[in-house]
């Protein structure tokens, strides 16, 4: 099948559909692991960083070699799908386990038993998200088009992040706990029951997309599996370098934010109970509902232009929510509506750029290897996930933060804990988007130069064809 220029709406929606169960364990996995290891199992927050960043370490050979992996196989379903089929059970059953406390009681032991479930499900999360990512430049060859199938993936995403951000706890908590007594084991069986329901929901999607969508037709790269030789020549790719920055450094903002709002809200601004899933589903509802504007301005103004004028706005918003004082949840409220406007196009506009590096290769090499490149963003977007987990944790240990077995339960920190959490909620977010902004201004592919791009590739084609 060749690829079509523009797809059915259908296609886009299931296309979409893919990303419900990477969205909903990622947000779980920032949002509440970090939470859950300090505030539930009662993990030391620089031992719970730690956990985060071995696993970082693994990806660096897993992402990129599940890439080269899927750019190789053949089979009658295609080259992607086969590892949307065969992983989708084990991935929902291991993210369950992450938040299962173990039964036994050593330090040591319940370390090693978080580290191992995480490699497992880091690996099954690769074998998901690389093939899948991978469709979105085999699905369309047009710039704009490419766009809207980011903003059908990222809408997904994001509802998947709002009802994950919105509910996940509160089910654990307040339905599930109580039904199994009192504190910490009550709090430990409903984060293990919410799990279960969640990673369910997490494996439907892959079926219902391995059923629907189908693969263009493509040469399978048969060329032996070199990742020196390939590295070098994935990273000489210099819109791919600057692509890979932008997308490094919008995920490691989120992430940021993501994995200390939970605390900063309950233990600095000392919100009302409820208030911090109330903040999230509002800060997630604004993404979603505002992805069709999101996509409308890439189509518009272009997808450098809107991620500069999007990230801006976005920095200024953190820092207002950094600056809000003790008790001000209704001043919080308000900025974290604006703060949803940009929180949607940080997650939609990097893909939709980081797809259009492809046919730069191409151009290149002559070969089509989508699984090499979304292997190394899918190991970027995990390795900006780890050295935020590993640096926020360490710092907040190092500043006296208190860790507890009591949930959302208000902690009275120290003054430079509070302090830490404001400076990561604000400080750090506003400079690492500066900095992506900056990578964003030297971006060179724009729809000029990308359709022309696109007629080089054309006259190969059609000259090779001829020969």
């Amino acid at each position: 099948m060749a690829r079509q220029t523009r797809l059915p709406r259908r296609i886009k929606f299931v296309y979409g559909l893919g990303d419900w169960g990477t969205a909903a364990s990622t947000t779980a996995r920032n949002a509440f692991w970090f939470f859950f290891l300090t505030s539930v199992v009662g993990l030391d927050a620089a031992i719970a960083g730690t956990i985060f960043l071995v696993g970082r370490l693994w990806d660096g050979i897993n992402d990129p070699l599940i890439g080269m992996l899927s750019d190789r196989v053949q089979t009658r379903w295609g080259r992607r799908r086969p590892f949307l089929l065969f992983a989708a059970i084990p991935f929902g059953l291991t993210f369950a386990l992450m938040f299962t406390a173990p039964p036994f009681t050593e330090r040591w032991a319940i370390v090693l038993y978080f580290v191992a479930v995480f490699l497992a499900f880091d690996s099954l999360y690769t074998m998901i998200n690389v093939p899948y990512s991978a469709l979105t430049p085999e699905l369309t060859d047009d710039y704009d088009e490419r766009s809207n199938l980011s903003g059908w993936r990222i809408g997904v995403s994001i509802l998947a992040s709002l009802i994950t951000g919105g509910l996940f706890k509160v089910m654990a908590e307040s339905v599930f706990a109580p039904q199994f007594g009192g504190v910490p084991e009550g709090l430990r069986a409903g984060y293990s029951l919410a799990a279960l329901l969640w990673g369910v929901t997490m494996m439907i999607p892959y079926f219902i997309l391995f059923k629907v969508i189908r693969e263009p037709e493509r040469e399978v790269d048969r060329d032996p599996i070199r990742p020196i030789q390939t590295f070098k020549e994935v990273f000489s790719n210099r819109p791919f370098r600057l692509a890979a920055l932008i997308y490094l450094l919008s995920f490691a903002t989120v992430d940021v934010v993501l994995l200390i709002f939970v605390r900063f809200l309950i233990d600095y601004v000392r919100v009302t109970p409820g208030f911090d899933n109330l903040l999230l589903a509002v800060v997630l509802g604004l993404a979603f509902v505002t992805m069709p504007l999101t996509v409308r301005m890439m189509n518009l103004y272009g997808k450098r232009r809107t991620y500069i004028a999007s990230m801006g706005f976005l920095a200024v918003m953190l820092l207002i929510i950094s600056q809000v004082p003790p008790g001000g949840q209704n001043l919080i409220l308000i900025a974290a509506v604006f703060a949803g406007l940009g929180y949607g196009a940080a997650n939609a506009i990097p893909w939709a750029i980081v797809a259009d590096v492809i046919e730069v290769d191409e151009l290149k090499t002559g070969k089509r290897r989508e699984g090499v490149f979304y292997g190394y963003l899918v190991f970027f977007r995990k390795l900006a996930a780890g050295l935020a987990t590993f640096g926020v944790g360490q710092v907040l240990s190092a500043t006296g933060y208190i860790s507890s077995t009591q949930g959302s339960v208000f902690v009275d920190q120290p003054e430079s804990a509070l302090l830490a959490m404001r400076f990561f909620v604000g400080v750090v977010p506003a400079i690492m988007l500066f900095l992506a902004i900056l990578a964003a201004w030297r971006y060179p592919l724009d729809r000029e130069m990308f359709n022309d791009i696109q007629r080089q590739l054309e006259v190969r084609r059609q000259t090779e064809s001829a020969g």
